[in-house]
């Protein structure tokens, strides 16, 4: 009954009738058309299937008859047969593939062995669920049950859990490094659920996931090939082989996620805007499991190659970066650096001949042509130093013009839509009969009014331009504060960010593009972090005694969690799940060049993060 009704009917309901359904395992192909694709392995494929007490059912499928176009399917003849036990003793089915389309040497043997591989789910095995190869004496190596190899089970992190279907994260993380095992406190509200699924009430469902990570240094790896007793070309082809993210549902495998060279997610785009601490595609063997009934917005491809890419498939996405990020995040405070950034000291400070002038002086006080040489030196050096930080204040410039583009974009398009709108209501107005000239002369002052608040837009992104760096200007630090909180008064207004500005008067000398370029990097972050609060604050105040300026910057949004306050300044270190991590980097390199500091400090006038700007020289 089951080969004329199902297999031979395709796109049959045949799976989805309630007596069909298996209460142990669920069934999968719902469209009622996979078998089909045996058709592309080979021309004709035997099925012999017998149940308990039965006898045998033979089958004979020629894909070849259904290139007939001229036939109809009802006039296709398939021969099948009913027989006498030969093949199968109790009960099972084999199934034949005959006249295959292609040759099959070692490496499509290993490609399958690979393949089979990942249909077996670590995160929840099915005991009874065995694959075994049973090849040609030629291909003896590749023959026998199929197993993940011992790679697997020695990464260097984990991090597993899974997420409640109210959105909530329980995170369990792994470090062989440093032979910790925590179960991770995260608050949903204020560090997992920033411009994430859970704020807006994720269609993904609940899931479960590990994801295992390997450091992919030679050194590393070495270590691992000791540990478990294997060449280190094997342990490096195990994890290039299974490398990736794979999804399992009802313990089945979704295709094509976790395929080799299958970056979904992807990680190695990621990876390349922040290669110090970002993970790439080839350092994870990851695991997700869903459920048909559990997660029913994931919805399969009618080619049944992956998931249909809606809200749901975003909402995974972004829960697997955000689960990612918190691995990273530990990952890079525990791998040991060659050299601790030093954010109080400039970058070019170690380029400084002092010590030397100092030594031959000391000791070679005679030999003037040293001292000649050396001061020559020490000039070349500072031009060639003075050209560098030109151009590097150049790019620092060059980095925010992606922000400036949309600055200008939104709100320099209001106000000539506002001159626009003014300039046809004079025209409808020039050709009436009776003219207005109180009303024209009203419009009139508005355009005016309008140009010049768009000259002023043009006046607030001027310190952002590429051209090379002039002396600094003498101006109110407090005002330009002011002018600069006002490009990014569209996005502030649409976060519901109050920001309470100095009401303090200090005179400085700053280079504008300079301070402009701090100002802008610390409002970004504070208006991403600001998303997971209510009633959301930003204030800046301005502190100054005798010899110092400081830029006091505090919002109340969640704050730096502190077992990355010794990582925040390093360059690359982000806790954006995005983030590339030069922001806060950029800023102490220039603030350096004033000989000043750049802290974090924790008695800020809001509870969240508070920065504290220092300039000691160069501001008056």
């Amino acid at each position: 009954n089951t080969i004329e009704t199902a297999w031979m009917q395709p796109a049959t309901t045949y799976k989805k009738e309630a007596k069909n359904k298996n209460s142990h395992r669920r069934f999968t192909g719902e469209k009622g058309i996979g078998r089909f694709a045996s058709a592309k392995l080979a021309n004709r494929l035997k099925i012999i299937t017998k149940k308990a007490n039965n006898n045998e059912i033979v089958v004979d499928f020629d894909w070849n008859l259904l290139s007939n176009e001229s036939a109809f399917l009802n006039e296709i003849k398939v021969n099948w047969i009913e027989q006498k036990p030969t093949s199968i003793k109790t009960e099972g089915t084999i199934l034949i593939l005959e006249e295959i389309q292609s040759i099959w040497d070692e490496n499509k043997f290993k490609e399958l062995r690979i393949a089979l591989s990942r249909l077996l789910s670590p995160i929840s095995p099915i005991e009874d669920f065995l694959i075994e190869l049973k090849l040609p004496k030629e291909f003896k190596e590749l023959s026998g049950l199929i197993e993940r190899p011992d790679t697997i089970n020695q990464p260097d992190y984990t991090i597993k859990g899974n997420i409640s279907e109210e959105g909530v994260p329980t995170l369990t993380y792994f470090s062989k490094t440093n032979k910790t095992k925590i179960a991770l406190q995260i608050d949903v509200e204020k560090e997992f659920s920033l411009k994430n699924p859970v704020k807006r009430n994720s269609k993904t469902g609940p899931f479960s996931f590990e994801f295992r990570v390997w450091n992919r240094e030679r050194e590393s790896l070495n270590l691992l090939a000791n540990e478990i007793g294997k060449p280190l070309k094997n342990i490096t082809s195990d994890l290039n082989e299974l490398s990736g993210i794979s999804i399992y549902r009802d313990n089945f495998r979704v295709l094509p996620y976790g395929n080799k060279n299958n970056d979904w997610l992807r990680l190695d785009n990621r990876r390349i805007n922040n290669p110090t601490m970002r993970l790439s595609n080839n350092q994870i063997i990851g695991y997700i499991s869903v459920g048909l009934d559990s997660n029913p917005s994931l919805k399969d491809q009618s080619n049944r190659e992956g998931f249909v890419d809606n809200q749901a498939f975003e909402d995974l996405k972004e829960y697997v970066l955000l689960i990612l990020n918190q691995a990273e995040i530990r990952r890079y405070n525990e791998r040991p650096r060659e050299k601790e950034s030093q954010i109080s000291k400039g970058l070019f400070d170690i380029f400084s001949f002092d010590d030397l002038t100092e030594y031959i002086s000391a000791n070679l006080p005679n030999d003037k042509r040293i001292l000649k040489l050396v001061d020559q030196k020490k000039a070349d050096f500072k031009d060639g130093l003075d050209s560098i930080q030109t151009t590097l204040a150049r790019y620092r410039r060059l980095s925010t013009l992606g922000l400036m583009v949309d600055i200008i974009l939104h709100d320099g398009g209001n106000f000539l839509n506002k001159i626009d709108l003014c300039s046809r209501v004079i025209d409808i107005e020039l050709k009436k009969e009776t003219i207005d000239t109180h009303f024209l002369q009203k419009k009139t002052e508005e355009i005016i009014n309008h140009r010049k608040e768009f000259n002023q837009l043009f006046k607030r992104i001027a310190p952002f331009g590429g051209r090379k760096k002039g002396r600094p200007k003498q101006f109110i630090i407090e005002d330009f504060i002011k002018d600069q909180t006002s490009l990014h008064s569209t996005t502030l207004a649409r976060s519901g960010i109050d920001v309470i500005l100095p009401s303090t008067k200090n005179e400085v000398k700053i280079d504008e593009s300079e301070l402009g370029i701090i100002l802008m990097n610390l409002f970004q972050n504070s208006i991403y972090w600001l998303d997971s609060v209510s009633d959301k604050k930003i204030q800046i105040n301005i502190e100054r005694d005798e010899d110092n300026l400081s830029i006091i910057f505090s919002d109340n949004g969640p704050g730096i969690n502190e077992d990355s306050f010794d990582s925040i300044f390093e360059p690359y270190f982000s806790t954006k799940p995005d983030g590339i991590g030069l922001g806060l980097t950029i800023i102490g390199e220039i603030i350096s060049e004033y000989d000043g500091n750049f802290l974090l400090i924790d008695n800020g006038p809001l509870p969240g993060a508070t920065f504290k700007l220092t300039f000691k020289y160069r501001i008056q």
